[in-house]
């Protein structure tokens, strides 16, 4: 079985790029991939990729509707 991956630039762009605190979550689910890996933890290193996955997909999400709005309100 590979290692799942950890989405850990995807979280560095939403971190810096779309939303802060999306971003800073994400990247500690994404780091939480290779720890929980390297302990033999392959059910909690795949959930721990979905989580950054689906945490980088909402901060984008939501990055993309606020920077429109501030765009349009601008």
């Amino acid at each position: 079985m590979a290692k799942p991956p950890t989405y850990w630039p995807l979280s560095i762009v939403v971190f810096l790029l779309f939303w802060l605190l999306f971003g800073a979550i994400a990247m500690y689910y994404s780091a939480q991939v290779n720890t929980r890996w390297r302990y033999g933890d392959v059910d909690g290193a795949n959930q721990a990729s979905r989580s950054a996955r689906i945490i980088n997909l909402i901060g984008i999400g939501v990055g993309i509707l606020f920077w429109i709005f501030v765009i349009k309100a601008g």
